[in-house]
């Protein structure tokens, strides 16, 4: 599978090629400034009954490197788990569960559990709003039926509206939510959560734009044309589409949102993708793993 140029699979496993790496860079990450008790929030440790433990000196809480992390209670190594990390961040089209569990002689349950763990940490902030010209579009994901194209109202199809940063001949950054239905409404939740009202958006004909427009006061529509009008964010659509059908065959609906979460993750990070092991590991390491039922939780 290619990677990406910048990071290399020989110096990421330079860095964390060991058990002992692993840990070692963890615990860095963690108490590099300083040790914090959970339990009592005294500053003072000293070293555990194990490597990579601490102690509190005023109460006695113990506490590994791993623990309040995605990688607590890892049970098929640190090594792996870092790797399987890496492929699905920076093999050039992902990585699905099946091919994970082979690469890293696990079943394809444990794989996919941890890539469904690892999916709850790239959601979007919503601390950068897209600016300047943005395009919006809504399409649906599913296999078309026959008498039910474009926005055909069937339960069989996922509905999905994306905003695309358009820079001239570029692309910036890009978003994409599930949505219920077409209606304003529906549409309304991604122009709240990642457009600033600054910016310039253009979208096609779809009445359910325009009752945003008494918000989003430089919003413009105009035909699509079959897409020729909104180039960019067709290709992004397209894109999207052909990498949820190709790396991961299917996806249950209830879970499409963590895909667009973890495709967006990447795609606005396409540029940075040397730095974005440490910039996810600081995420894996700001709050605990969700068990699996919380990610179930979360799909609901």
């Amino acid at each position: 599978m290619t990677t990406v140029k910048g990071l290399s699979r020989f110096d990421f496993e330079r860095r964390f090629g060991t058990e002992q790496q692993c840990m070692a860079y963890l615990a860095e990450q963690k108490w590099g400034n300083g040790f914090v008790c959970r339990a009592c929030g005294h500053d003072s440790a000293f070293k555990g009954k194990k490597h990579f433990h601490k102690r509190c000196r005023k109460c006695g809480t113990e506490e590994s490197a791993t623990a309040h992390t995605l990688f607590h209670k890892v049970k098929f190594g640190l090594h792996k788990a870092f790797g399987m990390v890496y492929d699905i961040m920076l093999s050039k089209k992902g990585a699905n569960s099946m091919w994970l569990g082979e690469r890293y002689e696990v079943s394809q349950n444990t794989a996919w559990l941890f890539r469904r763990k690892v999916q709850q940490y790239l959601r979007s902030s919503g601390r950068h709003p897209l600016t300047g010209v943005v395009h919006v579009d809504e399409f649906e994901i599913g296999t078309p039926k026959k008498g039910k194209q474009g926005r055909a109202a069937t339960d069989e199809k996922v509905r999905v509206v994306m905003a695309l940063e358009v820079r001239g001949g570029t692309v910036g950054n890009a978003y994409a939510r599930v949505i219920e239905d077409f209606s304003a409404k529906s549409l309304k939740g991604i122009f709240d959560c990642h457009i600033s009202q600054k910016a310039e958006v253009r979208t096609d004909g779809w009445r359910g734009y325009s009752p945003l427009k008494r918000i989003y006061t430089r919003l413009t529509q105009e035909d699509s044309d079959k897409g020729a009008n909104f180039p960019q964010i067709h290709i992004q659509i397209r894109n999207l589409k052909n990498w949820l059908r190709g790396v991961h065959s299917y996806c249950d609906r209830e879970n499409v949102q963590d895909y667009l979460d973890e495709y967006f993750y990447r795609f606005n990070r396409r540029g940075h993708r040397t730095s974005m092991i440490d910039r996810l590991f600081e995420r894996f390491l700001a709050s605990k793993s969700p068990t699996f039922k919380e990610i179930q939780l979360f799909a609901t």
